[in-house]
């Protein structure tokens, strides 16, 4: 790391220096790397903004005195919890209150801060950000419009007690959305499956809590909205007694369900509505026989999801990757337990889907992906850089590729030796230059600490 920090300020190129500052190895030269990082007044605004950027450079850049920095700063996601503080003292505008407010690393503590004196665009932000604590959220409510009380009762971290006062305030749609929080009082929520308002009945049948008993009597509930939703929530892992049902949306949410009875997923198999059969080969539980036989549908969007489902037989994917539609033969193009005859078939296709299928399949032979990495179309050769297998000899041809994007996805890969990737440090783009940087120090760094726990094998003296 030592080393390979000099190199980088020896470059002199920001960009390729920038994932150094904070690395652990490298804590010597951060005042040589802060020196380089901050010379160029136009990048500091381009690093304050950049969601890359190491948290401990952002709080160097936090010294600033711009407000168009700091302003980028509290924006940023990277930014953490202790700049944000910072800022949050030294900077009271309207602006920053609000970027306070929605940002996920914001502390608890400021969050609150924020609340007891929020003006509207520091409300929203609170009820969207998805950390506001319940203490909060609860001195949001005292001026709380119709509108921000149905938020509130969806807030994640809202508590039984915000939503019992909620339920008390009478609107239809506040109560509603309160008993479908799996925060909310179990009693409420009983109370909410026998309502007047099938709307709040359906609400309550969404709670991801909701015992089974009560599931299992809204499965029975006149409205079948009501009995869809009781269903479609646990489609996976849930005991229930399933029957036919006329409401086709009744029948999606059933075919979803891995324990359906034979007699009616044979009979959903056949199914007029041609989402109810989509929804029913891409069960996992769906027995061979059915799988096949929607794998043979006339619709392509069913044979698509056959082809998807992880229970498909290996000769059923073998007669998908023949089929005449390429959607469909993609579907099956980029899974590894693929036959490899059919997948070899499917190599030497160059349309875009079936070809950036192939292109990320971990079983797809080098000389495929290295033709894959010379495709015309970007998004077929970027496909070869996601492969988690793919080798360095396909890797290498992406750090020619035209568009930057692919070039610092190639440079990412941990299959491309680090010298290859070393290779683009001139480049002209940036975000390439960036990602040399990163995928270095990040070796550089895995290097270093290898080597430590090599030596503390060794009986100290």
């Amino acid at each position: 790391m030592a080393a390979l920090t000099g190199a980088l300020i020896a470059r002199g190129d920001a960009y390729l220096a920038l994932p150094a500052y904070g690395a652990e190895g490298a804590e010597w030269a951060q005042a040589a790397l802060a020196r380089l990082l901050l010379s160029n007044a136009r990048l500091k605004l381009v690093f304050a903004a950049l969601p890359f950027a190491p948290p401990a450079f952002l709080a160097l850049l936090a010294g600033e005195d711009r407000p168009a920095i700091l302003q980028r700063i509290v924006r940023n996601p990277a930014t953490s919890g202790a700049t944000l503080l910072r800022l949050a003292r030294q900077m009271d505008d309207a602006a920053t209150r609000a970027a306070l407010a929605a940002h996920a690393h914001t502390p608890s503590v400021a969050l609150i801060g924020l609340a007891m004196n929020a003006d509207a665009a520091v409300r929203a932000a609170l009820l969207r950000n998805a950390g506001t604590p319940a203490l909060a959220l609860h001195a949001l409510l005292d001026h709380a419009d119709s509108a921000e009380r149905a938020t509130l009762a969806r807030h994640p971290q809202a508590d039984a007690d915000l939503l019992r006062t909620l339920l008390a305030g009478g609107d239809a749609v506040v109560r509603a959305e309160a008993v479908a929080h799996p925060h909310c009082p179990l009693t409420q929520v009983a109370d909410a499956c026998v309502d007047a308002d099938a709307a709040v009945r359906r609400r309550a049948a969404s709670n991801p809590v909701l015992p089974p008993s009560l599931r299992q009597a809204l499965m029975g509930d006149s409205d079948p909205a009501v009995r869809a939703e009781a269903l479609r929530l646990h489609a996976e892992g849930q005991e229930v007694a399933l029957t036919d049902d006329g409401d086709v949306r009744v029948r999606r949410a059933q075919a979803r369900h891995v324990a359906l009875p034979e007699d009616l997923a044979e009979a959903l198999s056949r199914d007029g509505d041609v989402w109810v059969r989509v929804w029913l080969a891409r069960n996992p539980a769906l027995p061979a026989g059915l799988i096949q036989r929607l794998g043979g549908d006339a619709e392509a969007r069913v044979r698509h999801a056959a082809g998807r489902n992880p229970a498909c037989p290996a000769d059923m994917l073998a007669t998908l990757a023949r089929d005449g539609d390429e959607w469909v033969r993609a579907a099956v193009a980029c899974r590894p337990d693929l036959p490899a005859e059919a997948l070899r078939a499917l190599e030497r296709e160059d349309g875009e889907d079936v070809a950036s299928a192939v292109a990320r399949n971990p079983q797809t032979r080098e000389a495929a992906l290295r033709r894959l990495a010379r495709h015309g179309q970007a998004d077929v050769r970027r496909a070869v850089a996601l492969n988690p297998d793919a080798p360095a000899a396909a890797l290498r041809l992406l750090l020619d590729d035209p568009y930057p994007l692919n070039r610092a996805f190639a440079l990412r890969h941990p299959n491309l030796p680090v010298a290859d990737a070393w290779g683009c440090a001139d480049d002209g783009a940036p975000q390439v230059r960036f990602a040399v940087g990163k995928r270095a120090v990040t070796h550089a760094a895995a290097a270093g600490r290898a080597a430590r726990r090599h030596l503390e094998t060794f009986p100290q003296p």
